[in-house]
């Protein structure tokens, strides 16, 4: 699987015209038998995440935080799996208004990865919910969305990833559209209504659970989202605007370490600080000093990974702009720091930093074997 520089993601994964149709008919026969919306399961609107372990907990602290601090008062929740989250760490959060839960206690899953994202979409207790990666800071309060007639209309917002699927991922086959010049997905931030996007929800944590197929032809979770929409007719809004990307310049050389996603008036309004996450941001770090874009009539594109430290990073080349952040921006890093330098002065820090080496390195992420 491959980023090419042209904005189009490659895969060497090929499937034969017998294996297209047994996997069409698979999601087919499955979603005949999706039971109805249940409808007094869930109520009200709320922020969903996934977390566990050293690195998601402490961007999550970060998130979550900042989320409080400009001003959005809406419930969270925050799923785990296992043993990942100790009660020690969850009194970190006190006062912030989220709940725990525990994946365990509603299904069997004895392995971390990406199907945990729709699953907690699934079982939490919102109807409506906007899901946030731990790492992914919001500009200013995104509860707005929920208000938007875009997401009235369909019942969802989807937001854009870099680059657009090869016309040639047997995916566009297997789901029936030839619809090609659509960009792939970020799911680092997910707006949906369970009441209005129930099958097509269903559909993509089918394409999850078979992972072993869909994951050869898209990358992880995030297009399983939008292609279950597309298999099932259903309408999306895609917000329009080409993310930017906001990094870093170090001997004439630009790094780019975090997606800028936008609202759907082209306002920025997530920073997805996904390629230098803040567990393993140094104290004087700071990173969000540039950004760059493309306009959209740009006509000369090319995304380049580059090395920084043993870290990729993101660069544009082509016809782009660069501006400098905004003391908005620099400000929002600055308090983020602030909170990083606390948490990592607590002794349940240190203490998680153990338990966490234990599940991994001892247990192997079998996540029943070791206590709290």
């Amino acid at each position: 699987m491959g980023f090419d520089q042209d904005g189009i993601r490659r895969i060497d994964y090929t499937i034969s015209k017998a294996g297209i149709k047994i996997l069409k008919k698979s999601w087919l026969d499955f979603t005949k038998n999706i039971k109805p919306y249940p409808e007094n399961r869930y109520r009200g609107r709320g922020i969903v995440y996934t977390a566990g372990g050293v690195s998601n907990i402490t961007c999550l602290l970060i998130s979550i935080n900042v989320l409080r601090k400009q001003g959005c008062d809406l419930p969270i929740e925050v799923w785990f799996l296992g043993n990942e989250i100790p009660e020690y760490i969850q009194s970190e959060f006190k006062g912030l208004g989220v709940t725990f839960k525990n994946f365990l206690d509603f299904e069997k899953i004895s392995f971390p990865g990406f199907h945990l994202k729709p699953l907690c979409i699934l079982y939490s207790s919102f109807e409506e919910v906007l899901f946030l990666d731990s790492d992914n800071i919001c500009l200013k309060n995104p509860t707005f969305l929920f208000d938007s007639d875009e997401y009235k209309r369909n019942g969802c917002i989807f937001w854009p990833d870099f680059w657009k699927t090869d016309i040639t991922n047997p995916i566009w086959e297997i789901v029936g559209s030839n619809d090609f010049n659509q960009q792939e997905q970020e799911s680092g931030q997910i707006l949906i209504n369970k009441s209005v996007c129930w099958k097509e929800l269903g559909l993509t944590i089918f394409f999850n659970k078979h992972s072993k197929y869909y994951y050869n032809l898209l990358y992880g979770d995030k297009d399983t989202f939008k292609f279950s929409w597309i298999a099932l007719g259903k309408s999306y809004h895609m917000v329009k605007a080409y993310p930017k990307i906001c990094g870093f310049f170090e001997n004439d050389d630009f790094y780019g370490n975090t997606i800028v996603q936008h609202d759907l008036h082209g306002n920025m309004l997530f920073l997805h600080r996904n390629l230098i996450k803040w567990d393993i941001t140094l104290p004087p770090e700071r990173i969000w000093t540039e950004i760059k874009y493309y306009h959209d009539n740009a006509d000369v594109r090319q995304i380049i990974f580059k090395e920084y430290l043993g870290k990729p990073m993101l660069d544009f080349q082509g016809e782009y702009s660069i501006e400098k952040a905004s003391m908005e921006i620099e400000k929002l890093e600055q308090y983020c720091c602030d909170l990083l330098k606390d948490w990592r002065m607590k002794p349940s820090y240190y203490r998680y930093l153990e338990h966490m080496h234990f599940v991994k390195q001892r247990f192997g992420y079998h996540y029943a074997f070791l206590n709290n």
